[in-house]
């Protein structure tokens, strides 16, 4: 008998399959998706659940015959309820999307089947490699018979942080929407030039630094700033005001993932701004604005190196210098030639980030486990199938 559960720090899968049963639509990229092959996986386990941590306190099952759970608790803070939900579920299987030490434990020391997905980085973040510091030695552990992180560099981020290339893949969603459905944009010097940011409000992200470049053109161009999202909204608002531009900012909030799109090809730059210490691991915000065929301004993180050509398919300034960003759009919005180069560009930099391993189809051969589908794994990880663990 299987019993799969899979386990995330954060999201909420019972309001997910709410929304998309009333309208149709998701608010996050990939949840309809991530539904669709829970209810796939069932063809081959007995049970299949899924659990949010901060999600409020519920455990329901679908009527796709999924169970989705919530444990109403921050598992870095107080594991204690999601251990308990874990343990009430009964996993023969287990997927564990997150660096979440005290549950990979928990899977290792009951002999389950044990999985590790991250859509995370530590390259050159101090902090949080003393605090994940024992993760490569549990990830290495035989226990754990997947260990995948979002996008190439993420992946290689993890053998250098410690891990076994032969363990690890890269694995990416579907992308459905690519640059063939847009034209090349051109644009114009002069007017408004509209600026938009789609992700979670918060600093680490770069939210403060690209409020602060609004400001500092102020008096050199009228530049607009929409921001969808939702995170520290008060606080960046208040950061707005302070900073004389509470009428150039607009904070738009939550709205569904159909919306983004349209919104993103109306703008005259998608920016990506995120500081080296956010662990991004390849954020979907960049697979859609170079679908949109939108100009991207994106930061120097160490997970974007590889796949965006400064001056080429977007625009590249230092993380965290707000003067540099401001540079980065006073250029673009001067530069018709530039823009028409960097949104033609686009087309190639999306097909540099594709990735041949989807969620879904990792998933599936994992948890099938014939000699055929852990071929499959092995040949689609960073080292070579010769490579000895």
């Amino acid at each position: 008998m299987k019993r799969l559960l899979i386990v995330q720090f954060a999201g909420d899968f019972r309001e997910s399959d709410r929304l998309r049963r009333l309208t149709g639509e998701e608010t996050y990229y990939g949840h309809t998706y991530i539904l669709d092959q829970l209810e796939r996986f069932r063809d081959q386990a007995d049970a299949v659940g899924f659990l949010c941590g901060l999600a409020p306190p519920y455990h329901e099952v679908l009527p796709s015959g999924v169970t989705v759970i919530g444990a109403g608790a921050d598992f870095y803070r107080d594991p204690g309820p999601v251990l308990r939900a874990v343990e009430a579920f009964d996993p023969t299987h287990l997927i564990v999307c997150g660096p979440m030490m005290a549950l990979i434990r928990w899977g290792l020391a009951r002999r389950i089947h044990l999985g590790v997905l991250l859509a995370d980085s530590f390259a050159g973040l101090y902090d949080r490699w003393w605090r994940f510091r024992r993760l490569p030695a549990l990830l290495n552990d035989p226990g754990v018979t997947l260990v995948a992180n979002h996008g190439r560099n993420a992946a290689r981020a993890l053998v250098d942080f410690g891990v076994h290339p032969a363990k690890v893949l890269a694995w990416d969603f579907p992308h459905h929407r690519t640059p063939a459905d847009q034209p090349p944009k051109q644009r114009q010097a002069g007017g408004i030039f509209r600026l938009l940011y789609v992700g979670g409000l918060s600093g680490k992200k770069g939210v403060g630094d690209l409020i602060r470049a609004v400001a500092a053109l102020r008096d050199r161009a009228d530049v607009r700033l929409d921001l969808v999202g939702a995170g520290a909204r008060p606080r960046f608002e208040a950061l707005a005001r302070r900073l004389g531009v509470a009428d150039r900012v607009h904070f738009v909030g939550l709205v569904p993932n159909h919306q983004v799109p349209a919104m993103m090809h109306a703008a005259d730059a998608v920016v990506v701004p995120s500081r080296h210490s956010f662990p991004e691991g390849l954020p979907l915000t960049l697979f859609e604005g170079l679908a949109s065929r939108t100009p991207v301004i994106a930061s120097d993180h160490p997970m974007f190196a590889g796949h965006l050509v400064d001056g080429e398919s977007a625009l590249i300034f230092r993380a965290g210098k707000v003067g540099a960003l401001a540079d980065a759009v006073l250029r673009l919005a001067g530069d018709p030639d530039l823009y028409a180069r960097l949104s033609l560009g686009s087309a190639a930099a999306w097909a540099r980030m594709q990735n041949p391993v989807k969620w879904g189809d990792m998933l599936d051969h994992w948890l099938r486990d014939t000699a055929e589908d852990r071929a499959w794994l092995v040949g689609h990880g960073l080292a070579p199938p010769t490579a000895v663990l």
